[in-house]
């Protein structure tokens, strides 16, 4: 009879059975890390994580080669007793799930990272299957959270741009250099609205490329904005690089950006919610699709996504507990 796979906090997400921590930022004997975003990044003395995230950590957090044991998606390994399996996470260029399964017992455990189901240009396809234990992201796991399409963002992006350049002023985009500026630049690039990007941004693009996205690098900025090209920086470089630039117009893109007191915040002329995490909807398929016994959730709107999935007759707890229990009345 199956039994669950163990998973402690301990510095983060760890599965002791394995030594194998999740995502964490502390340096750990072995790790796996999902993605190439610094929040999920740690310099383990091992790590396993994508080839295409293998790439990523090399050129932006010049870690050596040397710790990082890369694996092919869908390419079954071992540690220990068990089997694994990286998985499309659907999140950004690279980024993957974890399935795990006990080859003594047969138990199994699907770690999600940061995903998403929608529509990508740039990221893989997600690809969830069954597993006994989900640990998931919950970063919007609350029902007022819900995303538009990816036809629409489109259309808000394309206006903004156009309307921008029709009374003289420079589009600017303000987005993570990895991750949601190459989703952008191939959402510019399908409306041939041509774009300059900041060096962080260029540089994680020509990475991107190098590891097999299919996105065009466009110019890098320089301190000049060509003609009719729309501007492309990280959020921490506007309050440097925005007084330099005369007659711009910005846009936030983020998924709290869905908040219309949202622009105050972030003190741009409009925001637009293109996120690359699921939404509140995309969580509750992502249960229905991998039908676990035991739910975990993880970062941002834990416990009360966890009691919605209770309130939905399934077994779940935030990882960091503090859980309030319903009582049926």
């Amino acid at each position: 009879m199956s039994t669950s796979i163990e998973v402690q906090y301990k510095s983060g997400i760890f599965l002791p059975e394995l030594n194998l921590h999740l995502d964490s930022r502390i340096p750990t004997e072995m790790g796996f890390i999902s993605h190439a975003h610094a929040d999920h990044f740690g310099r383990h003395k091992k790590i396993f994580c994508s080839t295409q995230t293998a790439q990523l950590l090399i050129t932006r957090f010049k870690c050596d080669p040397k710790r990082i044991t890369s694996i092919d998606f869908y390419e079954p390994f071992e540690i220990g007793p068990f089997l694994l399996k990286l998985l499309p996470a659907g999140h950004i260029f690279g980024s993957a799930m974890l399935h795990v399964i006990s080859k003594t017992n047969g138990a199994s455990l699907l770690y999600t990272g940061d995903f998403k189901l929608r529509e990508s240009y740039t990221a893989e396809t997600n690809a969830l299957i069954p597993a006994d234990t989900l640990i998931m992201e919950t970063t919007f796991g609350k029902p007022n959270w819900i995303f538009p399409g990816l036809p629409e963002i489109e259309e808000q992006i394309k206006c903004f741009a156009l309307e921008a350049f029709s009374v003289g002023h420079v589009p600017t985009f303000l987005c993570y250099s990895l991750g949601k500026s190459q989703e952008l630049q191939a959402i510019l690039g399908k409306a041939d609205i041509p774009y300059a990007s900041h060096r962080l941004v260029y540089e994680m693009t020509m990475a991107c490329r190098t590891a097999g996205c299919k996105v065009a690098s466009g110019v890098e900025f320089d301190g000049l904005v060509p003609d009719n090209h729309a501007l492309i920086l990280p959020p921490n470089s506007a309050k440097k690089i925005l007084p330099l630039i005369p007659n711009c117009k910005t846009a936030m893109l983020s998924g709290w950006g869905l908040d219309a007191r949202a622009i105050h915040r972030f003190g741009t002329d409009i925001s637009i919610p293109l996120s690359d995490h699921a939404d509140f909807n995309e969580l509750k398929e992502a249960v229905n699709q991998v039908r676990p016994k035991k739910v975990i959730t993880v970062h941002g709107f834990t416990r009360e996504f966890a009691s919605e999935l209770r309130r939905l007759k399934h077994e779940a707890w935030s990882l960091q507990g503090y859980d309030q229990l319903e009582l049926d009345l």
